[in-house]
């Protein structure tokens, strides 16, 4: 099957297949066309899945089975997934495609992007072969099962990008969403913030950042993404009658809290479940393919077969995160750190729809209390934050050179 045949396929197959799948009243011939092309798509895939199979492993715990993995360095190391593996009751073990099984202990955490190294006891794997180059925007990928079949595949959808929101800029006030313009006026300044230590008040407006003119809060927060933190940035500020030049030093977003109501757990598990960790990397290309949690470990390749990277997390129905071959390599480069030291965070299970069960008798979580200034800012902030991921997303979106 030539190149073109294989992405026309990448962008209507998986999204076909799943929809005849979801459709419960197929006759059984129509079934059996379903099942059949889907058969022969992924026989056509299993040539290009051959050599990366073969470094691929299932994460196992008694009968449960965890994560996937990736045989890495000398093939006695496998990288996994670390929220996962960190909560099994007992012994771990790994197993391979042709069916070997070996012990494995956790020697080693990258806590930072959610990854495990497992050290195997007995005959090494095959390490896994890593292709530097990053795939283009719309590039194929899949990735393999440890007997060689497909275990996801599609396309990328957005290129490498940094999830970690400490890592981006932050003035540090927050705008009056009432305020008709033109500029932004302050409602708050964070204490010690960038805007704080300019002399910004309660009450400014601020005009221009970086002589680009302020229409309201979405422009303020367009005109510094992409400043890194440490930048010099001079505004323009209406105080009262006068206006003045301010130069503020942004520094790094605090860690806010991720969403956490329970209508946008269930907007995100409606394609199925999801990883329990699924942001805050560093570096992750971005795809459609819809890997199961407990498919997230294992290396991804492209139509030559090369290894472009490993799955990183199964986020929603649209989207997961691929952590590409040279970030691996860098990462691999340096020391991880002892697992005694690592903490496991109390997450919930997200592939329990609706989230965690209430117990009978307890109330149900709060509303909004009419009067409560701070539960309506969380809320208010909430919006803003989800506001800000839905932005991104449409500009990168409508990005050509991305």
């Amino acid at each position: 099957m030539k190149k073109p045949v294989y992405l026309l396929l990448a962008w209507l197959l998986p999204g076909w297949l799943t929809a005849q799948q979801d459709i419960p009243l197929l006759r059984p011939e129509e079934r059996q066309v379903v099942d059949s092309q889907a058969d022969e798509f992924n026989a056509a895939l299993t040539p290009m899945l051959a050599t990366a199979a073969k470094s691929t492993v299932r994460v196992w715990a008694g009968n449960k089975r965890l994560a996937y993995g990736t045989a890495v360095t000398n093939g006695r190391k496998v990288l996994t997934k670390f929220s996962e593996v960190a909560r099994a009751a007992g012994a771990l073990r790994v197993e391979a495609g042709d069916g070997t099984v070996r012990k494995a202990q956790v020697t080693g955490i990258y806590q930072d992007e959610d990854l495990a190294v497992l050290t195997l006891q007995g005959e090494p794997l095959p390490p896994v072969k890593w292709f530097a180059e990053a795939p283009k925007l719309g590039s194929f990928l899949t990735a393999p099962q440890p007997g060689g079949q497909p275990a996801a595949f599609g396309v990328v959808s957005v290129l490498d990008r940094n999830l970690r929101e400490t890592d981006k800029s932050y003035l540090g006030v927050q705008g009056d969403f009432r305020f008709g313009g033109p500029g932004v006026k302050v409602q708050e300044v964070k204490p010690d913030s960038g805007a704080a230590l300019a002399g910004l008040q309660v009450g400014d407006v601020i005009l221009r950042v970086n002589d680009r003119p302020i229409s309201g809060v979405l422009e303020l927060r367009n005109a510094l993404t992409g400043v890194l933190p440490g930048t010099r940035v001079p505004m323009r500020v209406r105080r009262g009658g006068e206006q003045l030049t301010l130069e503020a030093v942004l520094g790094n977003r605090p860690d806010l809290p991720q969403f956490s109501g329970p209508r946008l757990r269930q907007m995100e598990q409606m394609g199925g479940p999801i990883s329990r960790v699924r942001e805050s990397f560093s570096r992750v290309i971005q795809t459609d393919m819809r890997p199961a949690p407990d498919q997230i470990g294992g290396p991804v390749v492209d139509l030559q077969g090369r290894v472009v990277g490993i799955t990183m997390a199964r986020a929603d129905r649209t989207r997961s995160f691929v952590m590409p071959s040279a970030a691996v390599v860098k990462l691999l480069e340096e020391a991880p750190m002892d697992p005694a030291a690592a903490k496991v965070a109390a997450l919930p299970d997200p592939g329990m729809r609706g989230g965690t069960p209430r117990v009978p008798g307890e109330p149900g979580p709060p509303g909004i209390v009419p009067g409560d200034p701070d539960r309506l800012r969380r809320h208010v902030e909430d919006m803003q934050r989800l506001m800000d991921r839905m932005r991104e997303e449409m500009q990168r979106l409508e990005e050509p050179d991305r």
